[in-house]
């Protein structure tokens, strides 16, 4: 297992470095009620080991943030964590997030070739759930 991560819904409401604009406007809270990978959401180095890992910690500084944790899942990767855990390991609806709230700053198309490519190893049991959520498209 990596060392913890930032996650989820967390991840997408913190500006990352060479990013344009975040997924999300909402703050991200306080450092406290943060959700960390291995904590409050399950690891996925399995799939990624360190990989799609970004470091805050400069923008943190700037910020004047004290946080214990500075590392944060990219944002396909925190993405790709919530249909993790929503939908792969508790076969639930991913709450308060839709593809069309998110795509302008993450590249789905990303992610649902991680999706295949880990449905053709076996490696997801639900990959049609998550593909069917990536690829909706606005209902207005």
């Amino acid at each position: 297992m990596a060392a913890p991560y930032i996650t989820g819904m967390t991840a997408l409401c913190l500006f990352h470095p060479g990013r344009t604009h975040k997924p999300f406007w909402h703050s991200a809270g306080s450092p406290d009620r943060w959700l960390i990978a291995g904590q409050h959401y399950p690891d996925t180095s399995s799939f990624f080991g360190d990989q799609e890992l970004v470091d805050l910690s400069e923008l943190m500084d700037k910020w004047g943030l004290e946080a214990p944790i500075c590392i944060c899942a990219s944002y396909e990767r925190a993405v790709f964590d919530m249909l993790y855990n929503h939908i792969e390991l508790s076969n639930q609806v991913v709450p308060n997030v839709q593809p069309s709230d998110i795509d302008d700053a993450v590249d789905l198309s990303r992610i649902l070739g991680w999706v295949k490519e880990w449905e053709q190893s076996d490696l997801l049991k639900h990959g049609p759930a998550i593909r069917a959520w990536l690829e909706t498209k606005r209902s207005w």
